[in-house]
């Protein structure tokens, strides 16, 4: 496989262009982590070819979204495969595993023609289905398509991709042209961005930028700039960002959120963009439990409005946290990254863990858990595509 340019959305550690460590970093990692990378590695290796092989339906082409361990119930087939086929591209990346390729073509394809709204008459074409709202569509799940949809187009070349970024890009740039709204409403005909929504700024820059990357198209750049822009106006006080209602701060509208910030600091050098990622970080490590989790809602108040966790946010909060340590050494920054990655390894369902339950079931062992405490004993793969991708970047800069 060619060594590609930098990506703006890492799958593995090559994707930033972190090395793998060596000797010296091994002590480092072991001491930090309490594991080895080549143990880190064997992890993410046994989630996708164990675990997640276990969702993938060969008739339909297609993930599951998720298992249910306590009485055996496998979701339905849904817009989340977009997200979920990034498992397989990180098995491309790191193994060369043509098949799990084309896996991750075939996700994406049943999403695409399945969850999305094609038709060439409707002017919001390209927008992206919630599961439970079909009628809706989301800019951030429309993001996630792009972001998926680029990866494929990258390692592939095949040129159906762009026919899609085209969809995608239409879809997103309605958006901000009506006020940089979150989701469409089919049934009324109207953008919102409020109830049962959420604005997911990050995933859309992050794609902008990439798309810019691979077709060195201006607009592409200026779009991910307008978004920025628009976001720094979103920023509280306190420096964290109210993303659901203009209320509530969510953990899983934060990973790509605070990255975004730093690559348009890295993109266009402007301090403004650096110093809102910093003032989002610090909030966010100001809320970090001891265990290195978050819990996944906080009011403007500063109470925990949902005290539960959404695991596979940790990690990739995590891989930002890493991404800011690059700019500004302050070991706050890499100390928060650490337990983040600490907590992850815990939340995989492997003897020693959290939550070693059901381990003697096939469908459940080496996935990772979808939320704290155990509500539901559900596993998913938009989990497991944060966890595998936190243990690839943030245990490969630790060692680095």
């Amino acid at each position: 496989m060619q060594k590609r340019k930098r990506a703006f959305y890492p799958l593995t550690n090559e994707d930033w262009h972190i090395p793998s460590p060596e000797e010296e970093g091994e002590k480092r990692l072991r001491e930090k982590v309490g594991e080895t990378y080549e143990e880190l590695q064997e992890r993410i290796k046994n989630c996708i070819y164990s675990f997640l092989d276990g969702l993938y339906d060969e008739e339909e082409g297609a993930l599951h979204h998720y298992y249910r361990a306590e009485d055996g119930f496998v979701s339905k087939i849904d817009s989340g495969n977009f997200l979920m086929a990034l498992n397989y591209v990180v098995a491309y990346d790191l193994y060369g595993d043509a098949e799990a390729l084309q896996k991750a073509e075939s996700c994406f394809l049943w999403a695409y023609e399945n969850a999305t709204e094609t038709h060439p008459m409707y002017i919001w074409q390209g927008g992206v289905q919630s599961g439970r709202r079909p009628d809706e569509l989301f800019v951030k799940y429309t993001a996630d398509a792009l972001i998926t949809c680029l990866a494929l187009y990258e390692r592939t070349g095949k040129k159906r991709y762009l026919f899609y970024v085209k969809k995608f890009h239409n879809f997103i740039k309605g958006a901000r042209k009506n006020g940089f709204k979150a989701k469409y409403d089919k049934s009324t005909y109207s953008w919102h961005e409020k109830g049962y929504c959420w604005h997911s700024f990050g995933r859309v820059i992050t794609a902008y930028l990439d798309l810019y990357r691979l077709k060195g198209q201006s607009k592409y750049r200026r779009e991910a700039l307008a978004w920025g822009e628009d976001a720094l106006t979103r920023q509280a006080e306190d420096g964290s960002f109210y993303l659901i209602d203009d209320e509530f701060w969510n953990s899983d509208l934060t990973a790509d959120e605070l990255r975004s910030l730093i690559f348009l600091y890295e993109t266009t050098g402007k301090e403004k963009f650096l110093d809102s990622a910093c003032r989002f970080a610090d909030w966010l490590l100001k809320k970090q439990r001891d265990d290195g989790a978050w819990p996944i809602g906080i009011d403007r108040e500063g109470e925990v409005s949902a005290p539960d966790v959404g695991p596979g946010d940790v990690p990739n909060i995590g891989i930002s946290l890493v991404r800011l340590h690059r700019h500004i050494r302050e070991g706050r920054y890499l100390r928060g990254a650490v337990q983040a990655l600490k907590y992850s390894l815990e939340m995989q369902a492997v003897e020693g863990g959290r939550y070693p339950y059901h381990l003697d079931d096939p469908r459940v062992k080496w996935g990772f858990w979808s939320w704290e405490p155990l509500g539901d004993h559900s596993l998913s793969g938009d989990q497991s595509i944060h966890h595998i991708r936190g243990i690839s970047l943030i245990g490969s800069y630790l060692g680095s």
